[in-house]
């Protein structure tokens, strides 16, 4: 069966997670990227990389991607990054005419990720917390706040404003502000079967963050994470993983960012025992089959940390 990997960039872990379940599942693995110096393109001859245009073009993009995945017969299409989610979900009825799986959710869903002040607003109309969203008049008298790009991934551009001298003299339209909360911060990977419905979740504490990214992290199983996790995926019906980023103070759990793809925190899920991307697929080559995931997550939990690997070109 040929997948096919968009954009991993470089996150290779994913690659060699792949790579572990070739010979069981008879994978032929093809990755695509614009940039032929990505990690991911090093990490084994055993898969088939191929450059693509920028999607910047949404129309070359889109022509590409479809004479791409007839002529290498793809059965199963995996985004790694944000960039193409939006293409894929307007491409995702297509494809499905072809008997191609492509892992996304719906465009509603992914317009409602894509834009973080919109699901603020629409999480606590919903029965969820997010921090409260100050207006750009307000921010003197309800420091500190947040400052974040309305749309994008990870913390790029993100700040905290403490200090009256640190707001900006004007309102940037792609910026939005909300209240700083000082509270542990978690993330939670949520499986969803091919029809929206809740499979499993599995949950991290944060204790080391870059670039948006978490790099040392404990797993944590708390029966509140775990209901509010089957409660967020009721809402959002989403399609295979989302990655959720939340705060929490023993009270209430204040959700900050939803990814709707493979995030970067799920090695920490996978490392654990619980391997999504193998049930992923088990859901399209045994759709009857019915999951379960016997790990249980004890009370010494293992911390895990993520690292970097260096690859010549």
């Amino acid at each position: 069966m040929n997948i096919l990997l968009i954009n991993p960039g470089r996150r290779d872990y994913i690659i060699k997670y792949f790579l572990k379940l070739k010979k069981k599942y008879n994978l032929k693995i093809f990755l695509i990227d614009c940039d032929k110096y990505i990690p991911s393109f090093k990490v084994s001859k055993d898969t088939h990389n191929f450059i693509s245009p920028k999607n910047k073009d949404k129309k070359l993009y889109k022509s590409f991607l479809r004479k791409f995945i007839k002529k290498y017969k793809i059965k199963i299409i995996f985004p790694v990054s944000d960039r193409e989610l939006q293409i894929l979900a307007e491409e995702k009825k297509f494809y499905e005419k072809s008997r191609v799986n492509v892992i996304v959710s719906n465009q509603k869903f992914i317009n409602f990720t894509q834009n973080k002040k919109q699901m603020s607003k629409i999480l606590n109309k919903n029965g969820f917390y997010s921090p409260e969203i100050i207006k750009y008049y307000e921010i003197s008298r309800k420091l500190p706040v947040i400052k974040k790009k309305i749309s994008g991934s990870g913390s790029v551009f993100q700040s905290v404003i403490k200090k009256n001298w640190q707001i900006p003299k004007l309102d940037e339209k792609s910026y939005f502000y909300s209240k700083y909360l000082n509270y542990e911060e978690y993330g939670i990977d949520i499986l969803n079967d091919l029809n929206g419905n809740y499979v499993h979740s599995c949950c991290r504490k944060k204790i080391l963050m870059r670039s948006g990214d978490t790099d040392k992290a404990k797993i944590v199983n708390v029966k509140v994470f775990t209901d509010f996790a089957k409660k967020l995926s009721l809402f959002t019906k989403h399609i295979g993983i989302i990655d959720v980023d939340f705060l929490y103070n023993e009270k209430k759990i204040f959700i900050l960012d939803i990814n709707p793809r493979i995030g970067g925190g799920y090695p920490f899920t996978h490392e654990f025992g619980f391997n999504y991307l193998k049930n992923i697929l088990l859901m399209i080559l045994k759709p009857k089959k019915r999951f379960l995931f016997h790990k249980k997550i004890k009370k010494n939990k293992k911390i895990f940390t993520k690292g970097i690997s260096i690859y010549s070109h």
